[in-house]
């Protein structure tokens, strides 16, 4: 019989392990048992979607870490390489959207507003994280699947949490949109409206109370950090993520709500339109500035079409990248030619002394990057986790897999129509890890070579 999980493929603890805290702590870290090395995996993905949440760059540092640890142990065998046929359309799509930027930025690196071939081999060295998944795929699967996506779910959910005070302390030092220890509103957003998803996700088939608290305490702080960053391109996102995941998990949703007694029903109600109206109160400050904002770029442009607003420099970046796209619609200019890329389009005095560092809108910015080419290899990269979760809905844990690959999708995408979305250094490494997980959590076929 093949075997069902990476597991299979250790050899169990030795007969004469040291008992103890001290030799158990030594054989869970150098001489791990199937269930020790598991269970590692879980806390692991507990801790990444914490940081990833909460940490800021914390996230990449420990994504390094684990990928670098499953490199090491490759090379000394601890386990075997191990990629299923599952696995591939996230692997594969990472892999060919490396090769594709990285293959530009080189490729155009002596042209026309390049920056020579040593700045180049820098992009591509930050590219690097899309090959992650290489290494992490044969660690993760080292587990089953409680040990992938459950911890997973429960380390966002204490993520939101922790955003709540991160929150409130940054916007008491910087008066204004809140960056957290993302240290740019962006990143927080996007990786906020995943630990809001994420949260609720958290539920379990059977919940407790504690468990229970801790998926809506979670969704609400990740939820207040998606509106105190003020970025108006991800606030749409906000409700689709939730719905999603309270679609995913209504039967554990309705399960709690039947247990409990009339009484108990209408005190936890009161409860969640409190948190929510907290909530409310707490970003009606930065939401009614960035909205007056808004209104004030849109009745000037009604007053002067071509008024020096935000929406009008934005518009006028758009219609210059289009042109620039057209230009040069297959192989794009390298991501080091970007601006300069556009330039000729722009109006010179309008967008005197200063430029922006992508063009926001993540198919524009790949567009000019890549050209066509670059599209289709992020188009894959987008399809990958949704399609591998669908194939994957009949197996364990196949409705909050399908649920937490349309979360991610939903909280990258939605926010890149109009903003950043990948080329982040927190972005990119939280997406890898995501993405890579849910591959890595759908269980062998049974009968599936090894």
């Amino acid at each position: 019989m093949p075997p069902r999980s990476g597991l299979d493929l250790l050899a169990p603890a030795p007969a004469h392990a040291r008992t103890g805290s001290l030799g158990h702590a030594r054989a869970v870290l150098f001489r791990p048992s199937r269930l020790d090395l598991g269970r590692r995996n879980g806390w692991s993905n507990f801790a990444f979607f914490v940081l990833a949440a909460a940490g800021g760059s914390g996230a990449t540092v420990v994504a390094i870490l684990l990928a670098s640890w499953s490199l090491i142990s490759m090379a000394l065998r601890r386990f075997r390489v191990r990629i299923e046929r599952s696995d591939l359309p996230v692997l594969l799509s990472l892999i060919g959207f490396f090769a594709v930027m990285a293959g530009s930025d080189l490729i155009h690196a002596g042209g026309d507003g390049g920056a020579g071939l040593g700045h180049a081999w820098h992009l591509v060295g930050k590219l690097l994280l899309f090959l992650l998944p290489v290494f992490l795929i044969p660690r993760m699967r080292c587990s089953v699947f409680r040990d992938t996506l459950p911890p997973a779910f429960a380390g966002a959910a204490v993520g939101g949490v922790l955003l709540i005070p991160i929150c409130i302390l940054s916007y008491a030092i910087e008066g204004e949109r809140v960056a957290g220890l993302a240290g740019n509103p962006g990143p927080l957003s996007i990786c906020a409206l995943l630990a809001a998803g994420f949260s609720v996700l958290s539920l379990p088939d059977h919940p407790t109370r504690s468990r229970a608290v801790l998926a809506v305490v979670g969704c609400l702080g990740a939820s207040f950090a998606v509106m105190m960053s003020g970025m108006r391109g991800a606030w749409p996102a906000l409700p689709v993520v939730i719905a999603i995941a309270l679609f995913a998990r209504r039967g554990a949703v309705v399960e709690r709500w039947r247990a409990k007694s009339p009484l108990v029903q209408a005190a936890m109600s009161v409860a969640v339109l409190l948190g929510v109206a907290l909530v409310a109160v707490a970003v009606a400050r930065v939401v009614g500035t960035r909205v007056e904002a808004m209104v004030s770029d849109l009745s000037q442009i009604a007053a002067d079409v071509d008024s020096a607003t935000s929406l009008n420099l934005r518009r006028a970046m758009y219609e210059a990248g289009m042109q620039a796209f057209a230009a040069q619609p297959f192989f794009g200019y390298g991501e080091a030619a970007r601006w300069s890329a556009i330039q000729p389009y722009l109006d010179s005095q309008a967008f005197a002394g200063f430029s922006f560092s992508h063009l926001h809108n993540i198919f524009l910015t790949v567009g000019v990057d890549a050209g066509l080419l670059g599209i289709a290899a992020l188009c894959f990269v987008l399809a990958a986790p949704v399609w591998t979760a669908w194939r994957a809905r009949g197996r364990i844990g196949g409705g909050r897999r399908l649920a937490a690959s349309l979360v991610l999708v939903t909280a990258f995408l939605v926010p890149g129509f109009s903003n950043i979305m990948f080329f982040h250094d927190i972005l990119d490494s939280v997406w890898v890890f995501a993405a890579t997980l849910i591959a890595a959590s759908v269980p062998p076929r049974q009968g599936q070579a090894a």
